[in-house]
């Protein structure tokens, strides 16, 4: 049995489709394109380590598409800092695609760490000091995105307590909040996008042979989309 109702909170936010069209078609572009991707090396591989580097970049691959499906569907249910939370997840995968990259090699190393170490050698912090990485507009992009939505949506801190007024009152609970809930998604529609463009970087690296070349119609779509949301530049 569900603590919360949240059909209402759900019929309220899906009234607010319309405003938000143009970014549910650049996540349904970017995770089509992420499923396709790596679906496609989904074939028998006689070398353990190739295959091990397939599930290493799958389980991040997914990662991002379920992180996706499960902020869209938090948002819809007015569950505003713990859909943060998972921007923020996304936000670290786009910083390893953008070093794997440029390092491919080190796809290898990555799985074999576990724990602190695996964090220590290739988390936000040690990405932001990698030689490669640095004045990569990129990396800045996603790092400032990661360092937002730690604060916001990953750790108590004091700027989630915009996430419980709705413009009239605190709430406790998951409630409607148009605003929180049109921007929230922006931001998840523009950074997925950005993400997934990382990725492909990564996955042309890793298996040596670009998405656009595969999937040719999808990685069109996927381009396609970032017009429709792409920021104006004032007085458009």
């Amino acid at each position: 049995m569900a603590i919360f109702d949240e059909s209402s909170i759900e019929a309220s936010h899906n009234r607010l489709a319309s405003a938000i069209s143009a970014q549910v078609e650049a996540l349904a572009a970017s995770v089509d394109l992420i499923r396709k991707a790596l679906l496609y090396q989904d074939i028998g591989r006689s070398d353990a380590d190739d295959h091990a580097d397939y599930l290493a970049v799958s389980q991040l691959g997914f990662r991002v598409v379920n992180d996706v499906g499960a902020a869209t569907k938090l948002l819809y249910c007015g569950y505003f800092v713990q859909a943060a939370g998972l921007l923020r997840d996304i936000s670290e995968i786009g910083m390893l695609a953008l070093h794997f990259a440029l390092s491919p090699q080190d796809l290898r190393l990555w799985r074999s760490l576990h724990g602190r170490q695996q964090s220590n050698e290739f988390g936000p912090r040690s990405l932001r000091t990698k030689p490669s990485l640095q004045g990569s507009s990129k990396l800045d992009y996603l790092d400032e995105r990661f360092r937002f939505f730690s604060d916001y949506g990953t750790h108590p801190s004091t700027r989630s307590i915009i996430a419980h007024h709705d413009g009239v009152r605190f709430q406790i609970g998951p409630h409607v909040n148009e605003h929180l809930y049109i921007d929230t998604y922006r931001d998840l529609a523009d950074l997925t996008w950005h993400v997934t463009d990382a990725c492909g970087d990564a996955y042309r690296a890793i298996f040596n042979v670009s998405v656009a070349d595969i999937f040719p119609a999808e990685m069109q779509r996927f381009l396609l989309s970032w017009n429709e949301i792409a920021p104006r530049n004032p007085g458009e």
